[in-house]
């Protein structure tokens, strides 16, 4: 069965510094290539980080792709106003790929997001009340992360309420500040990013936390689930379709798997360093 189309709208320098845009004529030609050419596409998704970042152009593609008939998805940014998402909607979205990252509103500004939980709040609620998908992405582990700022993201994510969610751990890449930070003051732990299957692996301390980094992935396993009835509703509304369904299923399993994974790491870090402090 084909899965979702991606393409991507942008590209910049490795610092970020300049922004080379595609035309919204060529985005929505791209389009139209694909689907004449893969008829049986059911939707597509660009993957882009400022997909919306400018007002004017967002709606301006918006309104070249609604001709097309097209359903589509996207990242998107919690500073996209609601005109903006109406035009979206009206133009075949389904959903959008939102970074919250934190609901401490000291990270978000330690990470210099250019974001507020003020600005999240209002930007889902346009989001519900125009009926687009939201999938809500947070960090673990971010700059000055303690026990009450996850313990802040965590309620702030269940008031958001969107309709999946995933959280991931901070991970320090090499050429960005965080990397830089975390060197500086000696907190990396393991150079090893990943598992042997791709799965993260929390490999920064954090001053303070007895568990370090196992306890950043034990935080990182409260997660925050659709109420059954929810779901419920959304197959009365039709929102999720068979295919759909059968996706969220999919995830959930590996999901659980992943969970089962992390319970096992933060056992084996937590008796290391039990061991550790042992006389």
């Amino acid at each position: 069965m084909p899965g979702p189309v991606h393409i991507l709208l942008v590209a910049a320098d490795p610092l970020g510094h300049r922004w080379r845009l595609r035309s919204s004529d060529d985005v929505a030609n791209e389009v139209r290539y694909a689907m004449e050419q893969f008829p049986n596409i059911k939707e597509i998704f660009f993957d882009d980080d400022t997909f919306n970042y400018r007002k004017e152009r967002t709606i301006e593609l918006a309104r070249k792709l609604q001709p097309l008939n097209v359903t589509w998805s996207c990242t998107s940014r919690v500073t996209t106003d609601y005109d903006t998402l109406k035009a979206m909607k009206e133009a075949g979205c389904r959903l959008l790929i939102v970074g919250y990252e934190s609901g401490d509103p000291q990270i978000l500004k330690n990470i210099k997001k250019g974001a507020t939980v003020e600005m999240a709040q209002r930007f889902t609620a346009n989001c519900k009340k125009l009926g687009l998908l939201v999938h809500g992405d947070y960090i673990i582990g971010l700059p000055g992360e303690t026990r009450e700022s996850i313990r802040k993201t965590i309620d702030f994510a269940k008031r958001m309420d969107t309709d999946t969610i995933q959280v991931s751990i901070a991970h320090p890449y090499p050429g960005t500040e965080f990397y830089d930070y975390v060197k500086k003051n000696n907190l990396i732990t393991i150079d090893s990013m990943t598992d042997e299957t791709g799965h993260q692996l929390p490999n920064v301390v954090y001053p303070g936390w007895t568990v370090g980094a196992g306890r950043v992935g034990r935080a990182v396993l409260r997660r925050v689930f659709l109420p059954p009835a929810r779901h419920l509703a959304h197959r009365e509304e039709g929102d999720l379709q068979r295919d759909e369904r059968r996706r969220l299923t999919k995830e959930a399993r590996e999901y659980l798997a992943l969970r089962s994974k992390r319970k096992k790491f933060v056992a084996e870090h937590k008796a290391a360093a039990e061991s550790a402090a042992a006389p």
